[in-house]
C-alpha cells in the first residue's frame, strides 16, 4: 500500500571526522525540551511550533540556509566541527512526531473518524522515523558510545511508534523492546537528575508494549519474554551470576566477586546468631552490622574505580548493575541493624510503666527510638530509589514505611507525656488506634525476603503496645485532672490574704467577707424591762450649789471685764 511507504530524506551518511567525538545527551535534552515547551500539558501543537522556532534558529546559526527560489533539499554536510548540527535531525524528528501525534488526538476527539486525518498522522510518524535513522547515522560517524546508544534508542522508540500505529505488532515489540532494554541500562548508568528522563521514557514504552503482546496472544507472559526469576537470598544464576530483582548479575571481576561472596557468608553468619537470640542485645550486633557495611564499602569503592576504569565502554552499565545490587544488599544490611537496635529499645520499653520518671529516662528513653525510626525510613527511600524497582517492591516498601511511620508516632506520644503533655500524648496514641491493621506487603524474594519477617515481628506487637500505653496515659490523665480538680478547689477556699510572693504587699479584699458575729441571747431583750434597777442615789456624790453659782458669777465678771476694754481700744481714734 501507498501509505506503507516511508518517505527517503536526501542525506549522505558521514565517512569520517575531522574532530574528537562529540558527547551529547540526547535522550535527557529531548525530555526537558518536551516538559519546558507544552507537553507536561499534552500540548502538541505547542511543542511542534516550538521546533520550527528553533530548528530555524539552528538553520541561521550554522548558515545552513535553502535559498529563496524553488525549493530543493539541502544535503546534510558529511564533516563538520560543530556539535549543534547533530540537534537539526533531533529537532525534525522531534517536530514530525509532535505533528503526527497532534494529527491522532484530534482525530481521536473529533464526533467522527477522519481517515485523512490518520493517513497524515502515519505520514508524520513515518517521516520521523526517518530523520530519527538520520540521527542514528550520524552520531556512528561524529559522537562518543554513549551518544550512539542514546541516539540508536531513540531512533528504535520512534521506529516502535511508527510500526504500533501501522498495526504491525511483531516488528513494533521488537523495537520498542530493544528501546526499553537501552533506556533501563541508562537508567542504572545514570544520576538522580537524569533518572527522572529515563523513568519517563518507560512509562510511555509501557502501554505500547502491552498491546503489542496483547494483539501477538501473549498478554500472560512476561515483557522480557522470560518469565519470572525464582531467586531467593543471594541466590546463583547460571553460570555463578548473582541475581538481583529477577536480573542475572554477572561480576566481571574476580576480586569483587570474592570480596561480593565474603560479605553474604559474614551476613548469613551474623543473621544466623540474631536468629538464635530471642532479645539480640543491640550494641553488641550494632558493632558487627557496622564491620559488614565497612566491607560492602570497599566492594563498592571497588566497583567505582572499575567503572572510571572502563570509561565509556559498554561494560560501564553492567558495572552499573552490579552496584545496584551491592547499593541493595548494603541498604538491607543497614535497615536490618537499625531494626535490631529499634527491638532492642522496645524491649526496654516494655518494661517501663511511666516514661515521665528519672529512672525510666535512664532506662529508656523515646527520642532514641524515633532516631531509629529516621534511619529505617532513610535507608527505606534509598532502596525505594534504586532501578528495576516494579509494583509489588513499590507497595512492600509502601507498607514497611507505614510501620515506620506508625512506631515513630507511638514514640512521638511518649515524648509528649514525658514533658507532661498527656493530652497530646492521648490524641496521638487515639489516631494510632485506628491505623495499625495492615497487611504485611507481598512477599519479595532475594535480600529483601529477610527484611519482611523483621517487619511482620515488630507489625504484630504493635496493636499491644498502642492499647497498652494508651490505658497508661488515659490513667495519668484522669488522675492529673482529679489532681487538678482538688487544686482548684483548695486554691478557691484559700486566704487571699496571704500573698503568693512574700514581697508583695497584703492587700484587704474588697468587699469584704462575712463573718459570723456573737449577739445576745433574744431571752435577754424580753426579759429586761420586766427587771426593776437598783437605786444608786446613795451611792453617787452629791452636787454643791453654792460653789458653784460662785464660779459662774467670777466667770461672768472676767469676761464683762475684758470686753470694756477691748470696746475702749478700738473706739478711740
Amino acid at each position: 500500500m501507498a501509505s506503507e511507504e516511508v518517505p527517503e530524506v536526501q542525506t549522505q551518511e558521514p565517512e569520517a571526522k575531522a574532530h574528537d567525538p562529540f558527547a551529547v545527551k540526547i535522550l535527557t535534552t529531548v525530555q526537558v525540551h518536551r516538559s519546558l515547551n507544552g507537553l507536561r500539558h499534552n500540548d502538541h501543537l505547542r511543542y511542534r511550533q516550538y521546533c520550527s522556532r528553533r530548528l530555524r534558529r539552528l538553520y541561521v546559526q550554522l548558515r545552513f540556509k535553502h535559498g529563496k527560489g524553488r525549493f530543493k533539499q539541502a544535503t546534510f554536510p558529511e564533516n563538520f566541527d560543530d556539535p549543534k548540527w547533530i540537534f537539526i535531525p533531533l529537532v525534525q524528528s522531534e517536530r514530525a512526531w509532535a505533528f503526527g501525534v497532534q494529527l491522532k488526538a484530534d482525530n481521536a476527539a473529533a464526533a467522527a473518524f477522519n481517515a485523512r486525518w490518520r493517513h497524515h498522522s502515519e505520514r508524520k510518524l513515518a517521516k520521523a522515523c526517518e530523520y530519527a535513522k538520520q540521527l542514528e547515522a550520524v552520531c556512528k560517524v561524529h559522537c562518543d558510545q554513549r551518544t550512539q546508544l542514546e541516539a540508536e534508542a531513540y531512533a528504535a522508540f520512534m521506529s516502535g511508534t511508527w510500526l504500533t500505529e501501522r498495526e504491525n505488532w511483531t516488528e513494533a515489540k521488537t523495537k520498542l523492546a530493544r528501546s526499553k532494554k537501552l533506556f533501563e541500562h541508562f537508567l542504572l548508568a545514570a544520576d538522580q537528575a537524569e533518572a527522572s528522563a529515563f523513568r519517563t521514557y518507560l512509562q510511555e514504552l509501557a502501554p505500547m508494549l502491552r498491546e503489542c503482546r496483547y494483539n501477538l496472544g501473549e498478554a500472560e507472559q512476561d515483557e522480557d519474554g522470560l518469565g519470572k526469576a525464582t531467586a531467593t537470598g543471594v541466590d546463583k544464576g547460571r553460570d555463578g551470576d548473582l541475581v538481583f530483582r529477577s536480573h542475572a548479575v554477572s561480576i566481571p571481576s574476580e576480586k569483587i566477586r570474592s570480596k561480593v561472596m565474603k560479605c553474604f557468608e559474614m551476613t548469613k553468619a551474623l543473621q544466623a546468631e540474631a536468629d538464635s537470640t530471642e532479645n539480640p542485645p543491640g550494641a553488641v550486633f550494632a558493632e558487627k552490622y557496622g564491620e559488614l557495611s565497612v566491607e560492602y564499602g570497599d566492594a563498592l569503592k571497588d566497583v567505582h574505580s572499575e567503572m572510571i576504569a572502563a570509561g565509556a565502554d559498554s561494560d560501564t552499565a553492567d558495572w552499573r548493575i552490579v552496584e545496584a545490587f551491592i547499593r541493595e544488599a548494603s541498604s538491607c544490611v543497614s535497615v536490618e541493624r537499625n531494626l535490631i537496635l529499634l527491638r532492642s529499645h522496645l524491649g526496654k520499653l516494655d518494661e517501663i510503666e511511666d516514661v515521665s520518671t528519672i529512672e525510666s529516662r535512664r532506662q529508656c528513653r523515646p527520642e532514641e527510638g524515633m532516631r531509629f525510626c529516621e534511619l529505617v525510613k532513610e535507608e527505606l527511600a534509598t532502596l525505594s530509589q534504586l532501578p528495576e524497582s516494579s509494583e509489588d517492591i513499590e507497595e512492600t516498601f509502601g507498607v514497611y514505611k507505614k510501620v515506620i511511620l506508625d512506631y515513630r508516632c507511638l514514640y512521638l506520644a511518649l515524648c509528649h507525656a514525658a514533658l507532661g503533655k498527656l493530652l497530646e500524648a492521648a490524641a496521638l496514641l487515639e489516631m494510632l488506634t485506628s491505623r495499625v491493621d495492615e497487611a504485611p506487603g507481598k512477599e519479595q524474594p532475594g535480600l529483601l525476603l529477610r527484611l519482611q519477617g523483621l517487619f511482620q515481628h515488630i507489625q504484630q506487637q504493635l496493636p499491644l503496645r498502642v492499647a497498652r500505653w494508651r490505658c497508661r496515659i488515659l490513667v495519668q490523665l484522669a488522675k492529673a485532672s482529679k489532681k487538678k480538680k482538688k487544686d482548684a478547689e483548695a486554691e478557691e477556699t484559700a486566704d487571699l490574704v496571704q500573698p503568693k510572693n512574700p514581697k508583695q504587699d497584703v492587700l484587704a479584699t474588697f468587699p469584704p467577707r462575712f463573718r459570723d458575729v456573737p449577739c445576745k441571747p433574744l431571752l435577754f431583750d424580753l426579759a429586761f424591762p420586766c427587771i426593776e434597777a437598783p437605786d444608786l442615789e446613795a451611792i453617787l456624790p452629791k452636787k454643791q450649789e453654792g460653789k458653784g453659782r460662785q464660779a459662774v458669777a467670777a466667770v461672768a465678771g472676767a469676761l464683762g471685764g475684758l470686753g470694756s476694754r477691748l470696746g475702749g481700744w478700738m473706739g478711740r481714734k
